[in-house]
């Protein structure tokens, strides 16, 4: 299950009279240009980076041009990128986190015992150094404990209800940069251990949507209704994720 730090969009050129003028305008922001055995090009806009992947048959005169005609479309993401790294986990101490669908006001406090207690309106976060970094590796190791605790089980028990625990073989934790969760051929399911931020409905929709890649590898409709007999509200937390997943990322 991937989430979608990466907005791409393909784009076709339309060469008309003004090609000349066009190609001769220069965007109002850097792009990186990555060629390949691909037919056409893609902008992809992450952050504040700009990827343009073209053919290799393509000129730069003619990526700039593409770039310059569609630069509107990239600044709109620019800045929709921008207000959600604004967003984004703050571990300062004062900064702000998005714990279980709550923005809680972080709180580091030195000691020599790592622990995290949250409230309704404070994360607090006791650590051996009282600054961010520190913050960081104990908030790290505490998702790490929490994900072992939680996930491993509950994916066993939803594969016996699908009666495909047989293919099942292990569960594993990686903080990966696009997905929240993967599930192999041979059964291997890994998840990330940020979405442990998230509210346990989430959790659980995660969870439903990698075991039920354990029967269907694919995202047919035959997949969907099997995570709908579980889940028969993923729709909603499909759209959860896509508006707040900028905001669990460390």
């Amino acid at each position: 299950m991937t989430h979608s730090n990466n907005t791409a969009i393909a784009l076709q050129a339309h060469p008309d009279a003004a090609s000349a003028k066009v190609a001769a305008m220069v965007p109002p922001f850097e792009y990186e240009v990555l060629r390949s055995k691909r037919k056409t090009m893609v902008v992809h806009v992450r952050h504040q980076h700009v990827q343009v992947r073209a053919p290799k048959f393509v000129s730069d005169k003619d990526i700039r041009e593409f770039v310059v005609r569609h630069q509107q479309w990239i600044l709109s993401k620019l800045e929709h990128k921008a207000g959600q790294d604004a967003q984004r986990l703050d571990l300062r101490d004062g900064g702000r986190i998005f714990y279980k669908g709550r923005s809680l006001r972080v709180c580091i406090v030195q000691s020599g015992t790592e622990s995290i207690v949250t409230t309704d309106t404070e994360f607090r976060i006791a650590t051996r150094i009282a600054n961010a970094a520190s913050a960081g590796k104990t908030l790290q190791r505490w998702l790490i404990t929490q994900a072992k605790a939680v996930l491993p089980a509950r994916t066993r028990a939803l594969a016996a209800h699908f009666k495909a625990d047989s293919r099942l073989k292990e569960v594993v934790f990686r903080k990966t940069k696009t997905k929240w969760g993967h599930c192999t051929s041979s059964g291997r399911i890994q998840y990330n251990w940020l979405i442990m931020l998230a509210p346990d409905a989430i959790i659980d929709y995660m969870i439903c949507h990698e075991v039920s890649h354990l029967l269907v590898m694919n995202h047919s409709a035959k997949f969907w209704s099997l995570v709908e007999t579980v889940c028969p509200d993923y729709r909603s937390y499909v759209k959860w994720l896509r508006k707040h997943e900028h905001r669990l990322w460390l």
